[in-house]
C-alpha cells in the first residue's frame, strides 16, 4: 500500500520524519504559478473542454498575460491595510 500525504510545511516534521517517510518540501515559490495553472485548467468543465482547444487557448493567454499583470500590480497598485 502506498500512503501520500500533502502537507503546508514540514515545521512539526523532525529530520528523523523526513527521512523515514521519504518527504521533499519546496517552497511555494520555486514551483511558479505553472502547477497552479495546469491545476485549474485541469477542473474546466467537460463542456468547455469539448471547444476546439480551449484549455490550450487559455494556457496561451496565461503564459502570455499572466506574469506581467502580476508583476504591474506589484509595481503599480499599493496596499490597502
Amino acid at each position: 500500500m502506498t500512503m501520500m500525504f500533502e502537507v503546508e510545511d514540514l515545521a512539526v516534521a523532525s529530520p528523523a520524519t523526513v527521512s523515514r517517510c521519504g518527504m521533499v518540501y519546496m517552497e511555494p515559490v520555486s514551483l511558479g504559478l505553472e502547477p497552479l495553472i495546469i491545476s485549474w485548467l485541469n477542473t474546466i468543465p467537460e463542456g468547455c473542454k469539448k471547444l476546439k482547444s480551449f484549455s490550450a487557448n487559455l494556457k496561451i493567454l496565461f503564459d502570455k498575460f499572466l506574469e506581467p499583470c502580476l508583476d504591474f500590480l506589484d509595481k503599480n497598485i499599493k496596499e490597502v491595510v
